[in-house]
C-alpha cells in the first residue's frame, strides 16, 4: 500500500488525520507513506520525515501514480477534472450539498473512487472515526468562555478566532473569568451520551458547572420549562428526521426563559430538521456569535454555531481522530467500513447523469 497524504487546499485547515506515532504503526505494516510538505499542519514536517516517511511538494498528489490512496480531510481544489485515484476525505457531497454532481462527475471521469470518511461506518451504522469529542469540547468552551466574559463586561473569547495550538490556552483563559465570576451558569446538554455531547460535557466541568444532560429519553416528552430555566444550552444531536424542536422565537420571550447563551454544535440551521430554528446561518471564526434576542428576563442571547470546530483545536482533534483512523486504514480495503463507503460512493455516482 502507498498512501500519500496531501496538504490540505483549506488555508485555515491545521489538522492531520494522521500523526507520527500513528504512520508508525502503517509503516511497521509494510506501508510507504508520503507527505506533502505544509507550512500551515499542526505537525511540523520533519516529524514525519524523522519516522520514514517521504516528503513532497503541496499539490503532488495530482501527478501521483494512480495505484496510490491519497488521504485528506476537507474538500479538494476545485482541479483537476478527472481523479483517478482512491481517495478518502470529507467530501460533503452524499448529501446533495452545493455542486455535488460535478464532484462525483470528476471521479467518473478519470475512474477514481471517494471513501468518504462520514460514511465509513460499522456494521450498526457507528463511524469508525471522528471529531465528534472535539467539536463538542470547542463549541461547549467558546459558550462557557463568552457567557463568563459577559458577566464581567469583557469582550471574549478575542476575535477573529484563531486556532489554538493547545487546549490549555482555552482553559487558562476560562479559570481565570471563574476566580472572578458573579455566578457559574447552570448548563444543559442535548445530546449528552454521545462523542460531542461527551467533550460537552467535559468541557464546561473546567468551570465547575451545574451540567444537566439529556439524550434521546429525556427528548421523547420534552420538558421546555426545564430546559428554559437553565443559563446555557449546548445542542449535540444528530437530526435525521422530523420532530425534535428544542427552542423558538416564541421560547426565548417566554417569562421563565433564563438562557443567554447557545452552542448549537450539530449546526445544521439549513435543515428542515434543525431543532433551533432561532438563526439561519453559521456563524464563524470572524464574528462567531449572534444576537438572536432577548429572553424573558431582558437580557441578550447569543448563539455561536460554527461547522468546523474541531479546526480550532487541531492537535489535540487530530491526535483523537488519528488513534481512531489509523485501525480502520489498516483494514483498507477489505474491513466493512470501506465496504459501505465505496457501495454509498457507487450508488450516488449512478444519479450525476
Amino acid at each position: 500500500m502507498h498512501l500519500h497524504l496531501r496538504d490540505e487546499a483549506r488555508s485555515s485547515e491545521r489538522r492531520t488525520p494522521l500523526v507520527p506515532d500513528d504512520v508508525r504503526k502503517l509503516l511497521d505494516a509494510g506501508w510507504t507513506v508520503t507527505v506533502e510538505a505544509s507550512d500551515k499542519r499542526i505537525i511540523e514536517n520533519h516529524d514525519y520525515q524523522t519516522i520514514g516517511c517521504d516528503i513532497a511538494a503541496p499539490g503532488s498528489w495530482v501527478k501521483a501514480n494512480p495505484d496510490t490512496i491519497i488521504l485528506g480531510l476537507k474538500e479538494l481544489p476545485s482541479a483537476p477534472a478527472q481523479l483517478p485515484h482512491r481517495m478518502i476525505h470529507f467530501a460533503h457531497v452524499f448529501k446533495e450539498q452545493f455542486g455535488w454532481r460535478e464532484e462525483l462527475a470528476r471521479f467518473q471521469r478519470g475512474g477514481g473512487c471517494l471513501y468518504d470518511i462520514e460514511y465509513l461506518v460499522e456494521e450498526n451504522r457507528r463511524r469508525t472515526a471522528a471529531f465528534g469529542y472535539w467539536a463538542g469540547w470547542m463549541g461547549a468552551a467558546l459558550a462557557l468562555w463568552r457567557h463568563l466574559a459577559r458577566d464581567q463586561d469583557m469582550n471574549l473569547p478575542p476575535t477573529p478566532l484563531q486556532s489554538f495550538d493547545h487546549r490549555d490556552t482555552i482553559e487558562t483563559s476560562i479559570r481565570a473569568l471563574v476566580r472572578k465570576a458573579p455566578r457559574i451558569p447552570r448548563c444543559i446538554v442535548i445530546g449528552a451520551l454521545g462523542r460531542s455531547g461527551s467533550g460537552a460535557i467535559d468541557a464546561l466541568s473546567i468551570a465547575g458547572c451545574e451540567i444537566t444532560k439529556w439524550d434521546m429519553a429525556e427528548t421523547i416528552n420534552l420538558d421546555h420549562d426545564t430546559l428554559l430555566s437553565h443559563d446555557l444550552l449546548v445542542n449535540c444531536v444528530l437530526m435525521t428526521g422530523p420532530g425534535l424542536q428544542l427552542l423558538t422565537p416564541d421560547d426565548l420571550q417566554r417569562e421563565n426563559t433564563s438562557i443567554r447563551t447557545i452552542s448549537d454544535v450539530s449546526c445544521d440551521p439549513m435543515s428542515d430538521y434543525n431543532p433551533l430554528p432561532v438563526y439561519q446561518k453559521p456563524t464563524s471564526w470572524e464574528q462567531p456569535f449572534l444576537q438572536i434576542g432577548r429572553n424573558g428576563r431582558g437580557d441578550t442571547v447569543e448563539l455561536t454555531a460554527i461547522d468546523n470546530l474541531p479546526s480550532l483545536i487541531p492537535l489535540e482533534a487530530s491526535q483523537d481522530f488519528s488513534g481512531q483512523f489509523v485501525r480502520s486504514l489498516l483494514r483498507f480495503d477489505h474491513g466493512h467500513e470501506w465496504s459501505a463507503a465505496k457501495q454509498t460512493f457507487e450508488s450516488r455516482s449512478k444519479e450525476v447523469f
